[in-house]
């Protein structure tokens, strides 16, 4: 298998920037998610639910991240390893395949590993004063997530 933590390691600091906004975005659209098929006394209503959902989706499958006055964008190299990342999310979580999610989670660690603590603040940031359709208080959740990968 391939070196995540040396490829992601390796982007330019603008890729990795931008990273760091799109893991924000859906490692909160996934908490956002999970706590309401859970059921969860802290998830959010079904429309809230729905709005984030839809917006994160359509970014990560079109990996572009529209803002208030620009749209992130990704170098077709980082299109190519999120495309590659987000297959082995779709076979190892949605597909049940064990062997493609603990790729996927070693991906998961590389990306937050690379792109650090830091620029994973400012991507909430970023989210907090040009996206509406993710609850601004909600993306410490997608922060919480990705904190398991800096112990």
């Amino acid at each position: 298998m391939k070196n995540w933590k040396e490829i992601y390691g390796n982007l330019p600091d603008t890729e990795k920037d931008k990273i760091a906004v799109l893991r924000v975005m859906e490692c909160t659209n996934g908490i956002i998610q999970h706590s309401f098929r859970d059921k969860e006394e802290w998830a959010l209503p079904i429309e809230e639910t729905r709005k984030a959902m839809k917006f994160s989706m359509s970014c990560m499958k079109n990996l572009a991240i529209p803002l208030k006055d620009e749209t992130i964008t990704f170098e077709p190299e980082t299109q190519e390893l999120l495309r590659e990342a987000r297959n082995y999310y779709i076979s190892g979580v949605k597909n049940g395949n064990d062997e493609d999610f603990a790729e996927f989670m070693k991906i998961s660690e590389a990306t937050a590993v690379a792109v650090g603590l830091e620029r994973i603040m400012n991507g909430v940031k970023i989210l907090k004063e040009n996206v509406d359709d993710i609850p601004a208080d909600k993306l410490h959740w997608g922060v919480a997530y990705l904190m398991q990968f800096f112990k």
